[in-house]
Formats: structure tokens, C-alpha cells, sequence
């Protein structure tokens, strides 16, 4: 079976729960939705086989994660691909932005979903970007760039209360991630919700 896949790199995880762990990515090609503000050339993809994935990540860390892109337009197939990596020995997880619910089959094979639902300031329209019916449990995690966007994160959250809230500062450069932290830190103190960084804007890795 093969996938069309964007890249396969190691970093540390920059986001979410797993924050700090080191990581072996699998950027799966294309995305359903088209943000105002992203920041990842997905849309490239080259075919690989099963076995090719396979080999690319055979020396790396034990977390895997599919990335995007959004990797769950992959459908069915991505069963196949994630059974072979926890088969392998590996912790699979899947970052996605919630509008696409996985196949029943996935059950099991998927320690870790972060939800990433967009806001408004995607230019995405409501429709678009509201989350799927049928999502496995996993936080909601944001990108924020003013406390304003609080209210918005809040009325998302608000359907779905048996999800922990992570916020993360939009920005590109290190300066620009810590200011977003400083300047978020109170009001997201003050709603209960958990403030990350994105670490791989302030290390200056992938």
C-alpha cells in the first residue's frame, strides 16, 4: 500500500502532551482545510510503501507521529500504516485538526490524538472547521496570538467539556513565542487551562 508522504524527519515533539519527548515524524501529503496563517509546506509528497516508512524510522525514538497536513484524510489506509508501527514497538500518535473522525480500526493502535481546532482568524469557515462527531478522547490544543481569542477557544471547549484545553502562542521567532507566553500566561491561568510553548520556535528546530 502506498502513502504519499511529505516527510520523514526526528526532533523533539514541540506540542502537546508530549511535549520534550523525542519523536520520529510522518508528514503525511495534502490537508482539508486551508488556513489563513499555516506554516507548513504539506502540499509535496512523494509515494512510499509500507516497508519504505518502515525503514525510514527503524533507528528512530519510540514515539511516531503523524503529522500533516491533516493525515487522517489518508482514510482506511492509515489503519494498515499505523498497525505496522505499533507492531514495530512504537508509541503511535496522530496530531489532527478535528474535522475528520478515524476509522473504527484505529482503536487501539493510537496512543495519543491532539486536536488542533482552528478559530476564526483561519479564514476557515464555521462549517469547515467544526469538530467531527465520534473523535477518540485527546486534548484541544490552540493557537493563540491576543487573550481576546479566549472567549472564541471557550465556546469550542464549552462543547466539549470532557477535553483538557491547551494554549500555545502563535509566532515564528523565539522572542515573538516568549512575549505570546508572557502576555497569555494570567488569562489562561485565570480559565484553568494549560499554557505550552511551541518548543520547536524557540529551539529553532523542525
Amino acid at each position: 500500500m502506498t502513502f504519499l508522504v511529505n516527510e520523514v524527519f526526528v526532533s523533539l515533539q514541540g506540542e502537546g502532551p508530549a511535549i520534550g519527548e523525542p519523536a520520529a515524524f510522518i508528514r503525511l501529503s495534502g490537508c482539508n482545510l486551508a488556513c489563513a496563517y499555516c506554516d507548513t509546506a504539506h502540499e509535496a509528497g512523494r509515494p512510499m510503501e509500507v516497508d519504505a516508512i518502515l525503514d525510514a524510522i527503524r533507528s528512530g525514538p519510540q514515539r511516531v507521529v503523524f503529522t500533516g497536513g491533516e493525515p487522517l484524510l489518508t482514510g482506511e489506509k492509515l489503519v494498515e500504516l499505523a498497525a505496522a508501527v505499533s507492531n514495530a514497538g512504537r508509541l503511535v500518535d496522530i496530531e489532527t485538526n478535528g474535522t475528520i473522525a478515524p476509522p473504527a480500526e484505529l482503536a487501539g493502535l493510537i496512543d495519543n490524538y491532539v486536536i488542533s481546532p482552528k478559530l476564526s482568524k483561519s479564514g476557515v469557515s464555521v462549517t469547515e472547521r467544526r469538530l467531527a462527531d465520534g473523535l477518540p478522547p485527546g486534548p484541544l490544543k490552540f493557537a493563540v496570538g491576543v487573550a481576546e481569542e479566549l472567549d472564541e477557544v471557550a465556546s469550542v471547549a464549552a462543547e466539549h467539556p470532557e477535553r483538557r484545553v491547551i494554549i500555545m502562542p502563535l509566532g515564528t521567532g523565539r522572542d515573538e513565542m516568549l512575549a505570546g507566553l508572557e502576555r497569555l500566561r494570567a488569562p489562561v491561568q485565570a480559565r484553568g487551562w494549560r499554557l505550552l510553548p511551541r518548543l520547536q520556535v524557540l529551539l529553532g528546530i523542525k
